[in-house]
């Protein structure tokens, strides 16, 4: 099930609208009855440029209305066509003797509506012509009647001949010019969760292994269901799709490039940044130059989970066009290189240890309590992040995996404590666990190999750290509330002259008892503490970690 603030996509379109026209007043006006965008200081001596479609892609089109792009963006409801009376009004509206460009998108309901509103202006004596853009690969390859849909080349289309168009160039000129970027440009999407439609359900549905490829932008399923794989060999799938269009057209996917990488509107922009990247590593092991890149939400599917791949083949001409100022209320800018980065800058940092030198048994007994712990950290991470997810902020169990992947690739190149490594680890992980689990590891590291008194006196000077730099006392649901009880009992056992074997087993059994206690606690520090008594009945991740580090030694 999935939730919207309002009841339909009615209210969604028409109060949407009317705050979008409200903040952006210097850029755009809403004209109401006929419902159409345009400019709120009117363009003189050029031709007119006007955009439209269905609803539930913002931004496009009326992010894109403004000096250098559209003087009139035309929504219809929520993936409908706007109507032909609709597109008429908001062309004679915004003609200024010079004709009006049409920038169509290939569905059948724009395609009627627009020609329709062409064939009525032209009779009162406006020019007009159309750019039908049809960029969409894959509903070309499955045979669609109307054609390729049409899709984020839209964008490109309005951008280039938006800023032709502020260089006073005629109707004609502005037309081949469109068409010559819709022949240069494809595009492939995919998404992992469909949209909604302003409904309590999804418009299809995937299972878990599954991503739909070849998606529309308007809620449809795509063209093919594909088995789940890492986003690389995801993009390298989208961009052999693209390229292999592009050959068999006769421009081969090389030289100059314009990549966008454009969220279907429920995608995290961490996500796009990822594809992006590998995008921009896959091209460049293609040969092309990927001369400008964009990653945006530029044309969405309400609240798609996905994202889509767009390249433009470059010229000199269009990007000088594509590097005109605009000023529109969506227009983020465009990187100019896409150069893929460097190799990541690493930084040298020497890590002191107290860690006395010991025997070599001792060595090989804290490696293996370590690989113990690490083995099993790894599979209850999944748990752990759950119950940080009930009762937090749900960062415990990737904070987690992301720690013990590290700890693999420092202990390889560690010549001394696997403790330390594993605090080194921890430390560079981030985050409130990370920093006071590498100090607690760190501090206890010393009385790891020593006799029971070691490791108790160990333990408690690591807890009292612990409780300095981040403030917890017992009883606020902390990992604090497991280090406690095993002090204790570490201290107890040792106070009795007994070995550090009984000392470890002794500080595990109460760590665990003070965990399994947590969950009738409600938390006072952490971000645990903002959600008060509905974390109650919930166990503290952070004391299971502790008692389950502490019951790896003692095993």
């Amino acid at each position: 099930m999935t939730r919207h603030l309002v009841r339909s996509g009615n209210e969604a379109v028409e109060d949407g609208l009317r705050g979008f026209c409200a903040v952006h007043a210097d850029l755009v006006s809403l004209h109401e009855d006929p419902r159409f965008v345009v400019r709120a200081q009117p363009a003189s001596e050029k031709v007119a440029l006007v955009s439209g479609g269905g609803s539930g892609h913002e931004p496009l089109h009326a992010g894109f209305v403004g000096r250098g792009m559209l003087d009139a963006a035309v929504p219809g409801e929520v993936f409908s066509s706007p109507s032909a009376d609709q597109l008429k009004l908001a062309m004679i509206g915004t003609d200024r003797g010079r004709g009006v460009l049409q920038i169509v998108k290939n569905y059948t309901g724009d395609v009627i509506n627009f020609a329709l509103a062409a064939d009525e202006c032209r009779a009162l004596g406006i020019d007009v012509e159309a750019v039908v853009v049809d960029d969409d690969v894959p509903s070309a390859e499955r045979g669609s009647t109307p054609g390729r849909r049409g899709t984020v080349a839209t964008v490109l289309v309005e951008k280039i001949c938006g800023a032709a168009a502020e260089q006073a160039r005629p109707l004609a000129e502005l037309a081949a010019l469109g068409r010559r970027v819709v022949d240069r440009s494809r595009s492939v999407g995919v998404a992992v969760t469909a949209g909604s439609n302003f409904t309590d359900r999804h418009s299809f549905e995937l299972a878990s292994n599954e991503v739909e490829f070849g998606v529309g932008i308007h809620g449809e399923r795509g063209t093919d269901r594909i088995d789940d794989q890492p986003l690389p060999e995801l993009v390298t799938r989208l961009l052999d799709t693209l390229a292999g269009d592009l050959e068999h057209a006769g421009n081969p996917l090389g030289g100059r490039v314009l990549l966008v990488v454009n969220g279907l509107g429920g995608t995290t922009p961490l996500e796009l940044s990822a594809a992006a990247g590998h995008a921009l590593a896959e091209l460049a092991r293609r040969g092309a130059e990927v001369a400008r890149v964009v990653v945006d939400d530029l044309v969405t599917s309400l609240d798609m989970r996905g994202f889509s791949l767009t390249v433009l083949l470059l010229d000199d001409e269009l990007l000088e066009l594509w590097d005109a100022e605009v000023d529109t209320p969506h227009w983020r800018g465009t990187r100019l290189s896409g150069v893929p980065a460097p190799e990541p800058r690493t930084f040298g940092v020497t890590w002191g240890t107290t860690q006395p030198a010991t025997d070599e048994a001792a060595d090989r007994a804290a490696a293996e309590w370590v690989e113990r712990f690490v083995a099993g950290a790894g599979e209850r991470a999944d748990e752990l992040g759950e119950l940080d997810r009930r009762a937090g902020d749900g960062d415990f169990g990737a904070n987690l995996r992301t720690a013990l992947n590290r700890f693999s690739d420092e202990y390889a190149e560690d010549a001394g404590s696997a403790v330390v490594a594993l605090s080194r680890a921890y430390a560079a992980t981030g985050g409130t666990s990370g920093p006071l689990l590498a100090l607690w590891l760190r501090t206890l590291a010393p009385g790891i190999s020593g006799d029971a008194a070691a490791f108790a006196e160990a333990l408690e000077l690591a807890t009292r750290r612990v409780q300095e730099l981040g403030g917890a006392e017992a009883g606020d649901k902390t990992m604090v509330d497991a280090m406690l009880p095993a002090v204790a009992a570490a201290r107890s056992a040792a106070d009795q002259g007994q070995d550090r074997g009984h000392s470890i087993r002794a500080a595990a059994d109460a760590a665990e008892q003070a965990a399994r206690g947590t969950a009738e606690l409600v938390a006072g520090r952490g971000r645990g503490s903002y959600v008060g008594e509905a974390g109650r009945g919930v166990l503290d991740p952070g004391a299971l970690l502790i008692a389950l580090f502490l019951r790896c030694g003692a095993d």
